[in-house]
């Protein structure tokens, strides 16, 4: 699953911006987890239902930005999200954020998330149904690779 990106699209804010009218860094481990969200939605189950029909919760446990330029209002970026990998008690994210019509590389990042038990806040492995659901990604960025092909085949903008 490494190095392959799910993507989405995120609109800079006016209120995503600091003083300088640059994306404030904090706001792109939102973006971030944003991606994260739809990522499990396309998968066919909110993230907030699978934590809550599993029994767990996901923290994040360390996460890194590496910034390349600057983001601004109004600008749209796209969002890639990837599994670098998967153990029973940890998985790795790397993600990608490019301004959608330049193809500008604006930030690169990643994060680890944990599993622990939602009762009693301890450590515990990933069930077997989370990562099975998330070897499907392989399906899902191929569909939408195809999707914007299709799309650009038939000269609709992207």
């Amino acid at each position: 699953m490494a190095g392959k990106f799910f993507k989405v699209n995120v609109r800079v804010h006016w209120a995503d911006t600091d003083a300088a009218g640059v994306v404030w860094f904090g706001n792109f481990l939102r973006f971030f987890e944003e991606a994260e969200d739809e990522l499990f939605r396309a998968l066919g189950r909110t993230r907030m239902e699978l934590m809550e029909d599993l029994g767990i919760l996901m923290p994040r446990v360390d996460a890194s930005c590496k910034f390349r330029a600057p983001a601004r209002a109004e600008e749209l970026l796209e969002i890639g999200i990837a599994v670098e990998s998967i153990t029973m008690r940890r998985i790795s994210y790397r993600f990608k954020a490019r301004e959608v019509d330049s193809r500008k590389l604006v930030c690169e990042g990643s994060y680890r998330v944990a599993c622990i038990r939602q009762g009693t806040f301890r450590s515990t492995e990933f069930p077997a149904k989370l990562r099975r659901l998330l070897k499907r990604m392989d399906g899902l960025v191929t569909a939408q690779r195809r999707e914007k092909s299709d799309r650009r085949g038939r000269g609709a903008y992207h």
